[in-house]
């Protein structure tokens, strides 16, 4: 049986991907749990839980695309890498990317 090992730089740079997806889904309690707050409060309170939420979202969107384009535009040293294995980390790649994409569609037709 053939045993899957992963170079310390592919290592890394998975961890990295999968640092970066948790990230982005992280938003999704985040924006259940303002919204909740939001509902739950009247007047002039909703407009300082809309600001704050405001400042939270962009922070973190604006991180999570960080992380996203770090991921997708990390360089490897690849040596020992056959051409299947390039193309599966060329596509592996952009995974970060496609789930920021794929989690702002989903919250902007929620709300």
């Amino acid at each position: 049986m053939k045993a899957l090992v992963l170079s310390d730089e592919i290592n890394q740079f998975h961890w990295s991907v999968l640092k970066s997806v948790l990230l982005v889904l992280s938003i999704l309690p985040l924006s259940q749990g303002i919204l909740h707050i939001w509902q739950s409060t009247e007047g002039s309170s909703q407009i300082m839980v809309g600001f704050f939420a405001l400042s939270l979202f962009s922070s973190l969107f604006i991180l999570s695309f960080w992380s996203a384009l770090q991921a997708t535009v990390l360089k490897l040293k690849q040596q020992q890498i056959t051409a299947f294995e390039q193309r599966i980390i060329g596509l592996y790649r952009y995974v970060p990317m496609l789930s920021l994409v794929a989690m702002m569609s989903y919250l902007v037709t929620q709300l």
